[in-house]
């Protein structure tokens, strides 16, 4: 109970990022409102996000309300990942995939998913498949490990950094907006990936829930990945070295997947690594702040 009780009328970093995120999301709505299609719904939503966090701290204290203050962004920035279907290309119309894949070529002279055809087999493709699709799950396991633990602080800068990382990576779709080399580069193909069934539909799925997105540049699979690795490392040694192996090949597996290109891997590398170098002062800034400021915690370097 201790763990469920240690949000109880505070408002934490993780909130705090997620309202400001909300915030720019919705100027960028507004200013391009006769663009965005939906675009009053997720005001509506927005604004309704910002008001629930808000008022979370001073909800109640019981079990419900605790569980609220603890897992709320999960469902959170799942919203805010689908509605980027909506906005992004509507804002930013021009993809942005032929720099990419310049860039690609003049570091490999060639390009590395058509290249990866020659290390094609059912069953990699199928455990690529798998490790990828467990991408959603790495970042979560971690925060539960350390939850079960009782361990609040480093849950709490955790969550704090995995909301950063999801967000920036989201406001980095607008600056870069690409759709990826599964779509640009099929042509060049030689042959569908295939694994041995399963994988098939894995791809199916996730084609369905995230629907065309702009989301190659940066590869926020690498991004999440490394940070969920770095912390790891840091607070639970076990998981780090299981992470070692899906994590590897999970970042492998957004190339010869066809997600990205290899200049998404490297963005999403240097994304993580700015969110862990920006981290700590933007963590300590947003605790300062005056409302419903979380307790005094330990310095983060």
């Amino acid at each position: 109970m201790e763990a469920l009780r240690y949000y109880e009328g505070k408002l934490r970093a993780a909130d705090k990022a997620t309202i400001v995120y909300q915030l720019i999301i919705l100027t960028i709505i507004i200013f391009n409102y006769p663009k965005v299609q939906y675009g009053l719904v997720f005001i509506l939503i927005h604004l309704a996000i910002i008001g629930f966090l808000i008022m979370l701290p001073s909800m109640g204290d019981g079990k419900i309300f605790n569980w609220l203050r603890i897992w709320n962004l999960i469902p959170i920035i799942l919203f805010n990942f689908s509605e980027l279907h909506f906005i992004v290309h509507n804002v930013r119309p021009h993809d942005l995939d032929y720099i990419l894949i310049q860039i690609d070529q003049a570091i490999f002279g060639v390009h590395p998913t058509v290249w990866l055809e020659k290390l094609h087999h059912p069953v990699l493709t199928e455990y690529l498949q798998l490790v990828y699709t467990s991408f959603y799950f790495l970042p979560l396991i971690l925060a539960i490990l350390l939850y079960r633990q009782n361990r609040m602080e480093e849950f709490d800068y955790f969550a704090f950094i995995i909301v950063y990382g999801f967000y920036v990576s989201y406001l980095g779709y607008f600056l870069v907006p690409a759709i990826g080399p599964r779509f640009t580069l099929d042509y060049l193909q030689n042959f569908p990936l295939h694994g041995l069934g399963f994988a098939e539909r894995l791809q199916h799925l996730l084609n369905t829930l995230e629907n065309i997105q702009r989301d190659a540049f940066p590869s926020g699979h690498t991004e999440i990945t490394l940070l969920t690795m770095f912390f790891a490392a840091k607070y639970h040694k076990k998981y780090f070295y299981i992470l070692l192996l899906i994590g590897t090949s999970l970042i492998f597996s957004t190339v010869y997947l066809r997600y990205h290109y290899v200049i998404d891997v490297i963005g999403g590398a240097a994304f993580a690594a700015f969110v862990i170098f920006t981290a700590p002062v933007l963590y300590r800034v947003l605790n300062w702040m005056p409302f419903f400021s979380l307790r005094s915690s330990e310095e983060w370097s």
